[in-house]
C-alpha cells in the first residue's frame, strides 16, 4: 500500500492510503511554515507516520502550488533504512552557508545579521521587516499604509554605530518612507563606511525580501560619530511648575484626521503640559511591551514626538500627515527606558527634544528634528517615494542684545550707520588711509524700486553693484571688512510682502553667488520703513549673511520641506493651449511630452529660437502626435516683446492660452571678479526679459498655470554663476510678485538633472563631480517630472526641486561656505577645519613654528597638494605634481576661487582670488605661503634660557624656596652649579671650569660625589 501526502487549501498536510477515498484521511499534520528548520520537523513527522512506500508532493509543499497534480518520489520501504534523500548543504552544494564570509548574529530585534568587510572596514547590517515577524509595526499606519517609523531607523543607526565605536548620531536624513507590504517582507540593509575624520557614514536601504534581484530603495543616510561628553539634561522637577495641562486624546484625534493612525503599541502619550514656548510630555510603553534589546524602543521614542504639533501655529498641520525628515545631534545617556519625560522646544522649522526616565535622569537628547508633510501618493509598498521638494521660508531669530560697532555708510544710508562717507569706495579708501574711519561693516544702498518696467533698471543696478563688488574685492584695505548690501522690497520675508523691487531681487542672486565665492566678505540685508540704526546694528551683530528686517523683527531664509496644498492643483482645460518656451531643449521636450501624457494637455504651442530647425524637433512633434496632442513648433525670440505679442495674438480663440511654462535660458559662467555687465545682460535676456514679457502680456488672462523654470543658483547662490543666479532670482521674485497680485505663478528652482541638456552638457564630469562634493545630487528624469507634478499641489510661489546630499554639505570647509538657507536643514555647527585631516589655522602655525625649515616646507607642500587634490577630485595628493601648472592640472576660475577659500581658512591668511594665477604651480604657491606665514621659531638663545630660569625662580612660591634652601645639600649643590656657570662665562678654566665640565658629563650620583670632594660638606 502506498501513502500520499497532500497540502490542502487550509495549509494542512493530509496522509492517505492510495486505496482510501479522498474524503477519509488517515492522519493530518498541522500546517508548518515553509522554511528549512521546519522542513526538518516535517521529516520527523513523516517518520512518526510509520508508513511504507510513501510518496510526497515536495514541489507543492515548497512552492505552495498545491492545486497541481502531485509529483511522486519513491521512498525506502523500510522506515529506518540508512539512505539519505536530503541534499547536503556542504561546500559542493553552492555555498549556502555564509559563515565563511564572517556573517554573525546582529543581536538586535530589527538587524539580525552583521558583516565586517576585510579590506576597508565597511560594516553591513541586515534584517527582514514584516508585520508578521514584527507585529507591533502594524500599529504605525500613515494614510492606510504600515510605515516603519523614523524612530526605528534612528534606533538601527545607533545600534550599528555603537558596534563601531560611534555612539552619537550627528545626522540622519530620511529620503523615503519605508512602507511594509500587507504580505511578505522588506529586506533591510544598513551600511557603515568610515571616513577620514573617524566618523561613520550610515545608509539604510530596503528591497522586497522575496526578490533578490529587486532594486534597493534608499530610505536614510547620515553620519555617526564618537560620542562627546554627556551633555544631556535631567528633568527632575516634574511636572514643570506653572505648566498648563493639555488633554491627550484630542492630540490622537487630530493625528488621525491628518492621516496618522496609532495602534496600542504607539499610543504611548500619557500626559502633556505647555509652558511658554516649551511643551512637556510623559510617555510610556504599553502594558506587556518591553524595551528588550532596543537601546530606546522605537514606539517609545515615536510617542515622544506626538506633542510636536503643539509647538506649531494653530493651522500648521492643516496640510496633512508629517513624518520626521532630518535628525541631528541624537545621543543616548541610558538604555532600556520604559517611560520617558519629554521636553520639546521649537527653533524655526526644527524642534529639539530632551528625554529623561521616570526619575528625571537623562536618557537622550535630539538637538534638532525637522519634519515634512507626506501625502498618500508618496506611500507605496515598494518604498520608492523620494520627493525632495523644498520651499524657502523666512524664520524669526532673536536679535542680539548689542549692536555691531564700526558701521560706516556710503551714500544715502547715513541715517543707519555710525558714520558716513558721501561718495563711493574711493572716498572710503582715502578716509581709511587718513585714519578718519576704521569700518568693520560698510553699508551700500542699491537704490529704490523702479516705477515702470524693471528690465532696464535691473541691468543698470546689476552693473553698478558688480563694479562695486569687484573694486571691494580688489582693494586690500577692505580685506578684513564686510560690505553690507542694502535693499528694500527684494525678498518676500513677510506674508504682506509683494516684492516690488525686481531689480533688487536680481541683486540678491548676484550677491549670493559672491558670498559663496568670497566667504565672509558680503552681507545682504532687506529693510523696511521701520528699520533704524539701532535695529540694523543689532541685526548685523550676528553671524547671518542674509537677513530681512520687518516690523522690528530679524528674519533669515531657511530651506524646509514643501507642504502640499490640501485643495490640490487646478486642472488644465483640455481645449486650452499651453505655451512652452525652450521647448526644443532637452528639458523642454521632456516636459512637453509629460504635459500630454500625465496632464492630458491636447494643444501645445512650442517655442524656440530655431523652431522646427532645431535638432530633434521633428521627433518631438511625432511623439506628441502619437500621444494624441496637436502641437505647433514656432521660431520666436520670447525676449523680444513684439515677437512674443504677435505669437500670442495668433493663438486660436477656440483653444485659448491656459498655461505657460518658461523653460528657456542660457549659461555664460564666470566668477564675480571676471563678470562684465555685457555677460550679465546676455544671460538675463532669455530668462528675465522673456519672463517679464510673458507676465506682462498675459496678466489680463488670469492663467491657471504660469510656471517659471528657475535654478537653485537663485535662492542658494551659484559659485561661478553670478549672472545666472541674478537672472533666476529675478524669476523667483516675479513669481512672488504675481502671487501677491492674485495671479497664478510657480518658480521652480531646479537642482541638477541627470538628463544632459544644452546648458548642462558643457559642465563636464569634473564640474558635476564638484557639484556632488558641494552637496548637489542629480535628479533622475522620472523623479524630476514627479517633482513637477508635486509642485502643482503646493501653495508656495517658489519651490526648490533638488536632491541635497546633506552629508556632503556637512563636509564643507566652514559655515561660511554653506549657503545660508541650508543652515536650517543641517542645524547649527561650529566652524571647523576642512577634510583630509587638515588642521585649523592656529594649530597649523604652531606646528610650523616649532619645525625645521625642511619640515616646514614639507608641511606646507602637503597642505597645498592635499587641497588641490580635493578641489579637483583627485584620489590622492600624490597625483598632484609640484611643478605642474594649475592650468595643466585642470584649474579654472571657479576651482581657483575654491582653492583660495580653503587655504584662507586653513592658514588664516588673507589671500587674493588671483592666487593660483599669481603663483602658477603648487611649488610656487608653497613658497608664497611659507613667506606669508613667516619664519619658524628661532632656536632659544642663552639669554632666552636665562629668562626661563629667572621665570622659574619667580614662579616658585616663597615657602617652596625656603624649603629648598633649608636643605644644605641641595643649597650647596645649586650654588656650586651656578658658580661654575658664572666661572665659565668669565673664562675661568681652573677649578670652576673643571667643575663645569664634570657637571655637564656626570650622572646625579657622580655630581654629588664631585660636590662633596671639591667643595666639601657643611
Amino acid at each position: 500500500m502506498s501513502t500520499f501526502l497532500e497540502v490542502g487549501p487550509d495549509a494542512t498536510l493530509t496522509a492517505m492510503a492510495a486505496d482510501t477515498p479522498a474524503d477519509r484521511p488517515v492522519q493530518q499534520i498541522p500546517a508548518l511554515r515553509r522554511d528549512q528548520s521546519e522542513a526538518t520537523a516535517l521529516v520527523t513527522a513523516l517518520a512518526r507516520l510509520h508508513v511504507t512506500g510513501t510518496s510526497v508532493d515536495w514541489a507543492g509543499w515548497f512552492t505552495g502550488q498545491t492545486g497541481k497534480s502531485p509529483r511522486t518520489v519513491d521512498l525506502p520501504t523500510y522506515a529506518f533504512q540508512r539512505q539519505r534523500y536530503w541534499l547536503d548543504a556542504g561546500p559542493a552544494g553552492g555555498g549556502a552557508d555564509a559563515s565563511g564570509l564572517g556573517v554573525r548574529s546582529g543581536r538586535h530585534p530589527l538587524l539580525n545579521a552583521q558583516l565586517v568587510s576585510a579590506a576597508d572596514d565597511v560594516r553591513i547590517h541586515g534584517g527582514r521587516l514584516s508585520v508578521r515577524t514584527q507585529p507591533w509595526l502594524a500599529d504605525h499606519v500613515v494614510w492606510g499604509s504600515v510605515v516603519v517609523p523614523g524612530t526605528a531607523l534612528v534606533e538601527m543607526a545607533l545600534h550599528a554605530g555603537g558596534q563601531a565605536g560611534c555612539d552619537a548620531l550627528d545626522e540622519l536624513t530620511l529620503a523615503a518612507p519605508l512602507v511594509l507590504p500587507e504580505q511578505g517582507a522588506r529586506a533591510v540593509q544598513l551600511t557603515l563606511a568610515p571616513d577620514e575624520h573617524g566618523r561613520r557614514r550610515v545608509a539604510i536601504h530596503s528591497r522586497p525580501a522575496d526578490d533578490p534581484r529587486g532594486d534597493w530603495t534608499r530610505h536614510a543616510e547620515g553620519i555617526l560619530a564618537p560620542a562627546a561628553a554627556d551633555a544631556a539634561e535631567a528633568l527632575t522637577e516634574w511636572p514643570p511648575p506653572d505648566a498648563a495641562a493639555v488633554p491627550v486624546e484630542p492630540i490622537y484625534e487630530q493625528l488621525g484626521r491628518l492621516g496618522v493612525d496609532h495602534g496600542p503599541t504607539f499610543r504611548g502619550l500619557r500626559a502633556a503640559w505647555r509652558t511658554g514656548e516649551a511643551v512637556f510630555a510623559e510617555v510610556a510603553l504599553p502594558d506587556g511591551a518591553a524595551p528588550g534589546a532596543f537601546a530606546i524602543h522605537p514606539a517609545l521614542l515615536d510617542a515622544a514626538l506626538h506633542v510636536v504639533g503643539l509647538t506649531d501655529d494653530a493651522d500648521a498641520d492643516a496640510s496633512g500627515a508629517r513624518l520626521p525628515f532630518a535628525w541631528s545631534g541624537v545621543a543616548l545617556s541610558a538604555v532600556g527606558a520604559t517611560t520617558l519625560r519629554v521636553r520639546v522646544e521649537r527653533a524655526g522649522s526644527a524642534v529639539s527634544l530632551t528625554l529623561a526616565d521616570g526619575t528625571g535622569a537623562p536618557v537622550a537628547r535630539v538637538a534638532s528634528l525637522v519634519s515634512r508633510p507626506v501625502g498618500a501618493d508618496q506611500l507605496d509598498a515598494s518604498g520608492s517615494a523620494d520627493v525632495p521638494l523644498f520651499d524657502l521660508r523666512w524664520t524669526a531669530l532673536p536679535l542680539p542684545s548689542r549692536r555691531a560697532s564700526g558701521i560706516v555708510a556710503l551714500g544715502e544710508a547715513a541715517a543707519l550707520a555710525d558714520a558716513a562717507v558721501p561718495g563711493g569706495l574711493a572716498d572710503l579708501a582715502e578716509a581709511v588711509d587718513a585714519g578718519l574711519h576704521a569700518p568693520r561693516l560698510v553699508l551700500l544702498p542699491t537704490g529704490a524700486a523702479p516705477a515702470g518696467e524693471p528690465l532696464g533698471p535691473t541691468r543698470d543696478r546689476l552693473a553698478d553693484i558688480l563694479t562695486t563688488m569687484q573694486r571691494w574685492l580688489a582693494d586690500d584695505r577692505f580685506a578684513d571688512r564686510r560690505l553690507v548690501v542694502l535693499t528694500r522690497g527684494a525678498v518676500p520675508a513677510d506674508d504682506a510682502d509683494t516684492v516690488p523691487d525686481l531689480p533688487a531681487a536680481a541683486v540678491w542672486g548676484l550677491v549670493r553667488a559672491a558670498q559663496l565665492e568670497h566667504p565672509g566678505r558680503f552681507v545682504l540685508v532687506d529693510v523696511d520703513e521701520h528699520t533704524d540704526a539701532e535695529l540694523l546694528g543689532r541685526a548685523l551683530a550676528g553671524d547671518e549673511p542674509q537677513l530681512a528686517l520687518r516690523d522690528g523683527r530679524l528674519l533669515v531664509p531657511r530651506l524646509a520641506p514643501a507642504e502640499p496644498d490640501p485643495t490640490g492643483a487646478v486642472d488644465l482645460l483640455p481645449d486650452g493651449t499651453v505655451l512652452v518656451t525652450g521647448a526644443t531643449g532637452t528639458l523642454g521636450g521632456l516636459l512637453a511630452r509629460h504635459l500630454v501624457a500625465a496632464h492630458k494637455v491636447r494643444h501645445l504651442l512650442l517655442v524656440g529660437r530655431r523652431g522646427a530647425d532645431a535638432p530633434g524637433a521633428a521627433d518631438l512633434l511625432a511623439d506628441l502626435a502619437r500621444l494624441g496632442a496637436q502641437a505647433r513648433l514656432v521660431a520666436c525670440d520670447v525676449a523680444d516683446r513684439e515677437q512674443l505679442a504677435a505669437l500670442l495674438a495668433d493663438i486660436p480663440a477656440e483653444h485659448p492660452l491656459t498655461g505657460v511654462v518658461h523653460a528657456a535660458g542660457v549659461l555664460d559662467d564666470a566668477v564675480v571678479t571676471a563678470l562684465t555687465p555685457e555677460r550679465t545682460a546676455a544671460v538675463l535676456r532669455p530668462k528675465a526679459d522673456a519672463a517679464w514679457h510673458l507676465h506682462d502680456l498675459t496678466r489680463h488672462l488670469d492663467l491657471p498655470m504660469f510656471v517659471l523654470f528657475s535654478s537653485i543658483a537663485g535662492p542658494l547662490g551659484g559659485p561661478g554663476q553670478g549672472n545666472y543666479a541674478a537672472a533666476n532670482a529675478f524669476l523667483d521674485g516675479l513669481a512672488h510678485h504675481r502671487r501677491a497680485a492674485g495671479l497664478a505663478a510657480t518658480s521652480l528652482a531646479w537642482g541638477l538633472w541627470e538628463e544632459s541638456s544644452g546648458m548642462t552638457r558643457q559642465l563636464g564630469a569634473a564640474r558635476r563631480e564638484r557639484m556632488a562634493r558641494q552637496g548637489i545630487a542629480p535628479l533622475g528624469t522620472e523623479q524630476a517630472l514627479a517633482l513637477f507634478d508635486a509642485s502643482r499641489r503646493s501653495r508656495s510661489p517658489l519651490l526648490l526641486p533638488v536632491r541635497l546630499d546633506l552629508v556632503a554639505l556637512r563636509d564643507l570647509t566652514t559655515v561660511d561656505h554653506l549657503p545660508a538657507p541650508l543652515r536650517g536643514l543641517l542645524g547649527v555647527r561650529p566652524r571647523r577645519a576642512a577634510a583630509s585631516g587638515a588642521v585649523p589655522a592656529g594649530a597649523l602655525r604652531d606646528r610650523l613654528a616649532g619645525a625645521s625649515d625642511e619640515d616646514r616646507r614639507r608641511m606646507v607642500e602637503e597642505l597645498v597638494t592635499g587641497q588641490v587634490a580635493e578641489v579637483l577630485g583627485y584620489s590622492s595628493p600624490a597625483a598632484v605634481g609640484a611643478g605642474q601648472s594649475f592650468t595643466e592640472l585642470g584649474f579654472d576660475s571657479l576651482t581657483a576661487v575654491d582653492l583660495r577659500n580653503r587655504l584662507t581658512t586653513l592658514t588664516g591668511l588673507s589671500l587674493p582670488a588671483t592666487l593660483v594665477f599669481d603663483h602658477p604651480t603648487p611649488d610656487a604657491l608653497t613658497g608664497h605661503l611659507m613667506a606669508q606665514l613667516g619664519p619658524g621659531r628661532a632656536a632659544p638663545t642663552l639669554l632666552d634660557e636665562l629668562e626661563r630660569l629667572e621665570a622659574a625662580f619667580a614662579a616658585t612660591p616663597p615657602e617652596a624656596l625656603e624649603e629648598l634652601t633649608s636643605d644644605e645639600t641641595t643649597r650647596s649643590a645649586v650654588a656650586a652649579r651656578l658658580r661654575a656657570l658664572l666661572s665659565r662665562w668669565d673664562g675661568d678654566t681652573g677649578a670652576a671650569g673643571a667643575a663645569a665640565q664634570v657637571i655637564d658629563d656626570a650622572s646625579d650620583d657622580e655630581l654629588f660625589d664631585f660636590i662633596d670632594s671639591t667643595f666639601g660638606r657643611n
